[in-house]
Parts: C-alpha cells; structure tokens; sequence
C-alpha cells in the first residue's frame, strides 16, 4: 500500500524531533539538520507510491543518515578547500562556554566512533528507537544492533575519559 501525504505529514511530525537530534550529532549544525531532514522528506515523497507503510520510519531514518553522511563529505571537502566552517558552537560560545566545551567533547568523542556503532547508538539515545526498530532502519539483525550499541557506549566512556582528564 502506498503511503499518501497525510501519512508522510504524520510522520513528520512525529519524527521531526527525534530525528533532528539524531541529525544535529552527526552535523552539530542546526540549518543543516534541517536542510537534510527536508530533502530526507522529499526523498521519501518522491517514492512513497513504492513505499508500504510499515516500512516508513525506517526509510525516512535510513534515507535521513545517508543525506547526513552526504552533507558530511561536503563539510569534510569545504574544509579541504579551507572555506570558513558554519556550526552552532560560534554562536553559542558567548552565552555558555562550559555548555560549548562539552559538546565539543562529545562532539570528538563520537566522530571518532565507527559510522555503525554512532548510528545504533544516536538513533536509540537520541530518536527513542527500539531494538526491532533499529534493526529495521539501519537493515541489520537485531543481535548485531544490541552488540553495536555496547561497544559503542563502552568505546564513548573510555573516549569521554579521555577528554576529561586532558
């Protein structure tokens, strides 16, 4: 069954702050979480004749990683080009420096996890997701997604440790 844009603007609204949160700890940047959660939306409704509706979240989730990691690589290239860099923290940093200097380690801490265990563990911690749920967005066996998340939580305590006490 095809899904119809009653459904999408459902959906929408009931992921459009879980996964904000999920995108913003892959970006660390607001306009960009929200350039990517719309073209993840206009994705999704350029195919959702082909869609059945218990496969929506999880194509919007897994459509929505794949536009992050896109955005990334175009973040990693400005930088190459030496374009000057656009996040949140330059604007937070006046209001609340402690706030800025644990999300920037938080920030290091998960960019150094592998891309499969930061989104098992974004995607649960941050979007709210289930195991069953996990495993349907990111197409992966359930047990694979219980074992990425623990080593992904044991691999950010010794990395936030790190941090802390250099």
């Amino acid at each position: 069954m095809a899904i119809d844009q009653e459904r999408l603007l459902s959906a929408y609204q009931r992921l459009e702050k879980p996964l904000f949160n999920v995108l913003y700890r892959w970006l660390w940047n607001a306009a960009d979480c929200e350039d990517v959660m719309q073209e993840t939306f206009l994705r999704v409704f350029a195919v959702s004749a082909r869609v059945h509706g218990d496969q929506l979240d999880a194509l919007i989730y897994r459509t929505a990683l794949n536009e992050a990691k896109n955005r990334r690589r175009w973040q990693r290239f400005k930088q190459f080009l030496a374009l000057a860099p656009d996040d949140d923290a330059t604007l937070l940093s006046a209001e609340n420096p402690e706030l800025v200097a644990e999300q920037s380690q938080l920030r290091k801490a998960l960019e150094q996890l592998p891309a499969d265990q930061r989104n098992v563990l974004l995607l649960s911690e941050f979007a709210g997701l289930s195991t069953d749920e996990l495993a349907d967005a990111l197409n992966i066996a359930a047990g694979t997604v219980g074992s990425r998340k623990h080593r992904a939580l044991q691999q950010l305590r010794i990395l936030l440790a790190q941090g802390a006490s250099s």
